[in-house]
């Protein structure tokens, strides 16, 4: 399937594309980078579209201040995606917030989301190995005087990454419709509730 660099430069343009529409799609409802310098305040949003750093964090004072991550990484052969989000927000119950993540990917990974007579009989957990549990596929790294990142590992699964690496549309909808999009409301729920 060609080297472990050129598999994960595919993920890595994958998630490249994600994250770039999504900042397009939403940048007009904050001060960007650019507009920040012409009115004289702080950028509410960041785009970071480097290898191993793609993230974007969103930041309004008194409000929000978050930044959602989306990686490739390769451990022994395995492809994994890791989606993260990281928190400054004091008080956040990290424990309710792990029990609600659990709980959507044990029952999302049974959805056929597809519709493509190619693709439509596989469902989420098809594709993506992900065991919702502390210590295996969730993580919680607390950094003081830093924000904390939870982190979520999904395997892809080797029976089918051949499928996965030369389906691009495939995989874009993969990685955003199950490992950032219910990450991303998951967090906004937990956050609304503190």
């Amino acid at each position: 399937m060609g080297s472990n660099n050129d598999r994960v430069k595919k993920i890595e343009s994958a998630i490249e594309a994600i994250l770039a529409d999504w900042y397009g799609r939403i940048k007009e409802h904050y001060v960007t980078e650019e507009e920040s310098q012409e009115l004289g305040v702080e950028p509410e949003i960041k785009c970071f579209l480097k290898p191993r750093n793609y993230r974007i964090k969103l930041s309004r004072q008194n409000e929000l201040d978050v930044t959602y991550g989306l990686a490739a990484e390769e451990k022994a052969g395995q492809l994994f995606i890791v989606a993260s989000v990281n928190n400054k927000s004091q008080g956040f119950d990290y424990d309710s917030f792990v029990e609600r993540l659990k709980s959507s990917y044990w029952r999302s990974r049974n959805e056929k989301p597809w519709t493509d007579p190619k693709f439509d009989h596989f469902a989420y957990g098809d594709l993506l190995l992900f065991e919702p549990s502390m210590g295996k596929s969730v993580s919680l790294e607390f950094r003081k005087d830093k924000a904390d990142i939870v982190r979520l590992y999904f395997q892809l699964e080797p029976q089918h990454e051949k499928l996965l690496l030369e389906n691009g549309e495939l995989l874009r909808d993969l990685l955003e419709s199950y490992c950032l999009n219910p990450l991303k409301r998951l967090y906004a729920e937990s956050y609304r509730e503190q």
